[in-house]
């Protein structure tokens, strides 16, 4: 065996198109660290730097299969194969050797990312565990196992596939173009040309069974630090299929007829307990193109279904307590009993959102009848029980639950919330801020191998105390000053001297509005700094303030965040951008540099173009997906121009009637606080009414 492991590695060294290359790499990884390092040199961002360092990992591997390969095909080129067979396990020992000899050619660029990984790390301000301890799975997922991957896939399509190279280099190919995002175009057609997503669904299942390196080659998603790299258990089952896989297949080369078929039914076999255990993985973290990843899978769903208003719905009941069992393993489990305060109702309603498999409803008396619609749950009768507890399990694509993070804010319906609530506001583009109207008890016991964060009050993952929403965070989380949560590795951390200034600024600001009302107390509330990409799909979450605590993507100063918390309070129906206009004059923070600024605005050809505007939305008020399709080519090209113009339109109205309203009128004050009532009223009144109505009361003025 020795002897065969030095004649491998003196046969690799020998052969100028294995050794060559293989040493032209090794300096390029060098080059390539120093590249990495000057790219944190120069932004001080550890996991952009990390993913600049994970892109050429399918490249690495594509050159182990390669240089596997052609090591072992050797055998076959020199007619070896018979002469070591008629030696007792001459052929096992041989593959055995040069597998060894192919582990050894891989150590060295292994080694070298694990020490550089370590150097980032050793350099970086922060030294946090968790964080170390998820860099070396890293560096043993991607660039120790994927490797490995590699060289057994080399190694048994040359003990399988003998010498049809263009056999072998096409499937090379072929899985090299699967662990990039080159699929999503292709990927993405059945839905294009036949609205299927199962198809999609489908492919997408083959691809990720076939991904050795989660962060695949042209992701541009960035890495969510409270997660880090994908590498939940199903990675690593997938990373021992992918090396025993192609062992067993290598194996039934090298023993007689009967050992082989125990062999090829092994193989069998861990085909079926991969794609087994492949299928229930539960919730992952996707961040790429597919319809149901992070970023589309509740736009895509609540956008192909009809769209109930449910803002002023009304229960009729309350939930006084909630008692939570919480198992978190590759999916949340929940059992959650509810105390409700109003037992004699003949139908109750909750929200449940609908990526959790209801599997029960009970009272003490048995088990009742249900029915499931989506996010809604409608149960009978009580029959005078004020005890109903709730069975499920499930994920959702965005709030995370599983071994590796948890991101549960209390305003998402992961737990059963009184009423119809909507999940999703298609006009916000973002997730409804759904707290409870009352504070109600909480006990909470959390089963989850994570350090679990609550705004509760406990220790050891049980939490008791009163509030108007659960939020639940673990991960790569800490608190990183008293009452302040967050995640260590970012640069941008909370301080609660940012929070006491933000405080400050809105009770100046409300006084200045003359709601002394609308003020909040929140600067000593538990601080919650979520994730960024919170905000990646939704313009709603960048804070939100609940009864104890507060959520935020980000705080980087006290009037930045006072902005966020005073966007947060606003609810308007309509025209969103206005909105943020209006923000921009309320905290003075327009750009005078603008052109718009070098003249006043004129009034009349405003209120032109808010006509023109009107004239151009009510044309087509009804139009939908179907009667576009219905639509002649021509006439597509007329909405298409119409919907150009309203929208360039909608732009200057939007400017002008700002900057009017809220910088040149002498009313500007009152303005200020007119839409102030307007967005926090939740008015169905169109925003355009409203400013068409004040700028004509100011022109009748100045004519009188």
């Amino acid at each position: 065996m020795k002897k065969l492991y030095q004649a491998s590695l003196l046969v690799f060294l020998r052969s100028k198109n294995l050794s060559m290359p293989y040493f032209v790499l090794l300096a390029l990884t060098l080059a390539y660290f120093g590249f990495c390092f000057n790219n944190y040199l120069q932004y001080r961002e550890i996991f952009s730097t990390l993913i600049w360092l994970v892109r050429p990992c399918i490249f690495f591997i594509v050159f182990f299969i390669y240089l596997s390969y052609e090591l072992t095909i050797k055998m076959y080129d020199h007619n070896m194969v018979e002469y070591l067979t008629t030696y007792k396990h001459g052929l096992w020992k041989t593959y055995a050797a040069i597998i060894v000899c192919l582990l050894t050619i891989i150590a060295l660029p292994s080694i070298m990312f694990f020490v550089f990984i370590l150097f980032i790390y050793c350099y970086i301000d922060v030294q946090y565990l968790p964080f170390l301890i998820h860099l070396m799975k890293l560096s043993v997922l991607y660039f120790g196992l994927s490797f490995v991957t590699g060289i057994m896939l080399g190694t048994a399509m040359a003990a399988k596939l003998k010498t049809k190279r263009l056999v072998v280099y096409s499937l090379t190919v072929i899985f090299m173009l699967l662990n990039t995002t080159f699929t999503d175009v292709p990927f993405r057609v059945p839905y294009l040309l036949f609205n299927s997503y199962r198809t999609e669904r489908m492919l997408y299942y083959f691809k990720d069974f076939l991904t050795v390196v989660p962060h695949e080659l042209g992701n541009n998603f960035s890495v969510v630090p409270i997660y880090g790299f994908p590498m939940e258990p199903v990675r690593w089952i997938l990373a021992g299929f992918w090396i025993l896989f192609p062992l067993t297949l290598i194996l039934t080369e090298c023993f007689n007829r009967k050992t082989k078929k125990a062999l090829m039914a092994t193989s069998c076999l861990i085909v079926l307990l991969g794609a087994g255990l492949f299928s229930v993985r539960g919730s992952v973290l996707l961040m790429d193109m597919r319809v149901d990843s992070y970023p589309f899978a509740d736009p895509f769903y609540y956008q192909d279904r009809p769209r109930e208003d449910y803002s002023g719905y009304e229960a009729g009941f309350m939930i006084e307590e909630y008692k939570m069992d919480l198992t978190i393993s590759n999916e949340l489990h929940a059992e959650v009993e509810v105390t409700i305060d109003n037992p004699d109702l003949d139908r109750y309603e909750f929200t449940l959102y609908h990526g959790y498999i209801l599997k029960s409803v009970r009272t003490e008396d048995g088990e009742l009848p249900f029915t499931r619609q989506g996010d809604y749950i409608s149960i009978g009768s009580l029959n005078g029980a004020d005890r109903l507890t709730f069975k499920y399990y499930g994920k959702s694509p965005k709030y995370y639950a599983n071994r590796q993070a948890i991101a549960l804010p209390g305003y998402f319906a992961y737990y059963p919330k009184p009423g119809r609530m909507n999940i999703w506001d298609p006009e916000r583009y973002g997730y409804v801020i759904n707290t409870s109207p009352n504070e109600s008890i909480y006990t909470v016991h959390i089963r989850s191998n994570l350090e679990v964060f609550c705004n509760l009050a406990g220790s050891d993952n049980s939490f008791h105390g009163k509030s108007n929403g659960l939020s639940l965070l673990a991960g790569m989380y800490d608190e990183v000053a008293e009452n302040i949560y967050a995640e260590p590795v970012r640069e941008d951390l909370p301080q609660r001297a940012y929070i006491r200034e933000a405080e400050e600024i809105l009770i100046d600001l409300f006084h200045r509005l003359e709601r002394p009302e609308a003020i909040l107390h929140f600067a000593d509330k538990k601080f919650f700094q979520v994730p960024r990409s919170f905000t990646l799909n939704s313009n709603t979450e960048h804070v939100v303030v609940m009864s104890d605590h507060i959520t935020a993507d980000s705080c980087n100063n006290g009037p930045e965040l006072a902005k966020s918390i005073m966007e947060s309070i606003l609810k308007p129906k309509s025209s969103i951008r206005f909105m943020w206009e209006y923000l921009d004059y309320l905290f003075n923070r327009q750009d005078e540099t603008d052109p718009l600024f070098q003249n006043s605005v004129d009034l009349n050809i405003l209120l032109q173009e808010i006509d023109e505007l009107q004239f151009l939305a009510a044309k087509y008020s009804d139009m939908d997906r179907e009667k576009y399709l219905n639509m002649n080519e021509q006439e597509r090209k007329a909405y298409n121009a119409a919907q150009n113009r309203m929208l360039d339109t909608n732009v200057k109205v939007d400017d002008k009637a700002a900057k009017y309203l809220f910088y040149e009128s002498p009313r500007k004050e009152e303005n200020l606080r007119i839409f102030f009532d307007f967005f926090t009223s939740e008015s169905d009144e169109d925003y355009l009414e409203l400013v068409e109505k004040i700028v004509r009361e100011e022109l009748e003025h100045d004519h009188s």
